[in-house]
């Protein structure tokens, strides 16, 4: 099912995409279940928000060039979520920053020490996503967590898809009027279910925690003024534009 958040103005509500209208659900379905009600709003008057905002941390996975290494698993907090239409905000003197496209795998329930053929029972759905990173401060810093832990760098959306298969899901960033990268979960050395068990040995995830998994391809340079869409089969477009901090 294609899970979306939206709102019509009013209070965030949760729904089901039935091609170009939305079946508004009695409530979150990652703790209400998929009870529907009598009401259908057409796509066209909804704005989409962040299908999912998480719980506690979002946590991001990226894969080095050591193949006998694990992957750098990392934190960036709640916060820094946006979804579909939202800008991404370039700090001030943060130097050059980076879009990076993931796939993004949303958490249905309480995870601690998941082992790799157990991780779809942990699993709601997927997202795509954008893990953002302001590349020169990373190194001035040494840490990441200032370099991706701004307001507005974990773009996600726009629905959450709860039948796709993560281990075949193709991911292509664009930055319009600029370049394209693309890559694949299936390039991984650590597929889904092994990055879930890594990451949920580490921390307790928690029904709505989201973990980033970016695909080999390498990021893109963004600016202000830039559009920047991650497109991910099944789960559909996420654009953001790229402004700087008002």
């Amino acid at each position: 099912m294609k899970v979306v958040r939206f709102t019509t103005g009013d209070d965030p509500r949760f729904g089901i995409l039935d091609e170009d209208e939305i079946v508004v659900l009695a409530g979150d379905p990652m703790f209400s279940g998929f009870d529907t009600t009598d009401e259908r709003i057409p796509l066209d008057e909804a704005k989409l928000l962040a299908p999912v905002i998480p719980r506690s941390k979002v946590v991001g996975v990226i894969e080095g060039d050591d193949e006998d290494s694990e992957p750098t698993i990392y934190l960036k907090p709640n916060t820094a979520v946006v979804g579909p239409g939202d800008p991404i905000v370039i700090p001030d003197g943060a130097g050059a920053i980076e879009a990076n496209g993931t796939l993004v795998i949303v958490i249905g329930s309480i995870a601690k020490r998941v082992k790799a053929e157990d991780y779809a029972q942990v699993v709601f759905g997927y997202t795509a996503g954008n893990d953002v990173t302001a590349v020169d401060l990373m190194a001035a810093d040494g840490q990441w967590s200032r370099a991706k832990g701004y307001d507005t760098f974990a773009p996600i959306g726009p629905i959450m898809e709860t039948e796709l298969d993560p281990n075949i899901a193709a991911v292509s960033t664009e930055i319009d009027g600029g370049g394209t990268r693309s890559g694949s979960v299936e390039a991984l050395r650590y597929g889904i279910p092994r990055i879930v068990e890594l990451v949920s040995e580490v921390w307790t995830l928690l029904p709505g925690d989201i973990i980033m998994v970016t695909v080999p391809g390498g990021g893109l340079e963004i600016t202000d003024g830039d559009s920047v869409t991650v497109a991910i089969d099944g789960v559909g477009v996420l654009e953001n534009t790229v402004r700087t901090r008002a």
